[in-house]
């Protein structure tokens, strides 16, 4: 895949002004509208209809070297498929809240959208004056945090986790049933020892047993430990949400261990939230960064090639790009406190991998 780092050249039809999205617009699906500022910008005001694309600096980085096409930046299935659907079809307009013109800042998010886009086959266009100079003249096609009434159904991008009680068993945007991937009938083998999986994967006790699986991490609150009374299993439960407020990082030191006991007593240990996709991900990339000595894209990348329906919420990636600072130190003196688990230690057991080139507040918990 390419990466972007062609030069922009810019021509009329590379714009389109604030009279002409307003006539799209009442057009009705005639386009596409990206809002390229952060979601606390888009959540206050927006153009209606548009999805927000907010980019952490991970994703940043994996975009602009060709790792990742457009779509993968949606994380909400709503806003991938309509991307999807529409893309190669109708006209895509971005914007951010510059008023000046976007060749004045090649770096930024909507030119590097634009350059994606069209070595993809896609029509953007960046609309003149930004969102400042739509929202001046046409504030009754913009949606605001006092119109929308708290409705946040119209925020269908990377940021789309809802801070609420879970239902059931805990779901959420990031973490639902819907992102179950074709295969998840069977946990995902990461390493020899080291199996990803989901709910229905931690209840199926004969998949668990062809793979040889004794030791399970849960890292939900409200999932069974479903043969938690069986003396052949062996359960860490980590009861946290998939929110944006919850701190799985404080849970990595416990967890590593666990899956790690695992792997010396030669067992089998799978690691599942309530899709496969987000939680259990973390700790799993967690794992790989410090016991293989991953960097977090390398240890990404990996996962990723062996279930790539991968989806961490931000927060946790976030947590991730924090641990892996961490770990960067480890060769210096350890700072941790003598009573604290200290996660600063290189194994002394890893095991040696070849990558082919590749483009939520709980309590602490002990093993049962």
């Amino acid at each position: 895949m390419p990466c972007c780092r062609c030069s922009i050249r810019m021509s009329v039809e590379d714009c389109i002004s604030p009279e002409k999205l307003k006539d799209e617009l009442l057009t009705g699906d005639s386009l596409l509208v990206l809002d390229c500022r952060s979601q606390a910008e888009f959540t206050r005001c927006h153009v209606k209809g548009a999805i927000n694309v907010t980019l952490p600096s991970l994703m940043l980085r994996r975009l602009k070297a060709g790792k990742l096409t457009v779509a993968c930046i949606f994380q909400n299935n709503e806003a991938k498929d309509k991307f999807q659907s529409l893309s190669k079809t109708r006209l895509i307009v971005l914007y951010d809240d510059s008023d000046a013109s976007p060749q004045g800042n090649p770096s930024s998010v909507v030119v590097l959208l634009y350059k994606k886009l069209k070595q993809e086959g896609c029509r953007p266009s960046f609309l003149e004056g930004g969102y400042p100079s739509f929202k001046e003249q046409y504030p009754e096609f913009c949606i605001s945090q006092e119109t929308s009434s708290g409705n946040t159904d119209e925020i269908l991008g990377l940021c789309n986790l809802k801070i609420s009680e879970d239902s059931a068993y805990g779901t959420s945007d990031s973490d639902n049933d819907n992102q179950f991937s074709p295969s998840s009938n069977f946990p995902v083998e990461v390493m020899p020892y080291l199996y990803l999986g989901n709910a229905k994967n931690s209840a199926d006790l004969n998949q668990l047993k062809k793979c040889g699986i004794t030791y399970i991490l849960n890292v939900t609150p409200n999932v069974p430990n479903m043969f938690e009374n069986d003396k052949n299993f062996k359960y860490m439960k980590i009861p946290i949400n998939d929110h944006l407020s919850q701190n799985l990082l404080k849970f990595f030191p416990d967890a590593i261990t666990f899956i790690d006991e695992a792997r010396e007593e030669s067992q089998g240990v799978l690691v599942h939230c309530l899709a496969g996709i987000s939680r259990s991900v973390t700790i799993t990339v967690a794992y790989l960064m410090q016991k293989q000595n991953m960097s977090l894209n390398d240890a990404y990348d990996f996962v990723k090639k062996c279930k790539p329906n991968i989806s961490p919420n931000f927060n946790f990636m976030g947590q991730l790009v924090e641990f892996e600072k961490t770990l960067g130190n480890r060769n210096r003196k350890c700072s941790c406190t003598p009573t604290a688990k200290c996660f600063h230690h290189t194994a002394s057991n890893s095991l040696s991998i070849s990558f082919p080139d590749s483009e939520e507040n709980g309590q602490d918990t002990a093993p049962t």
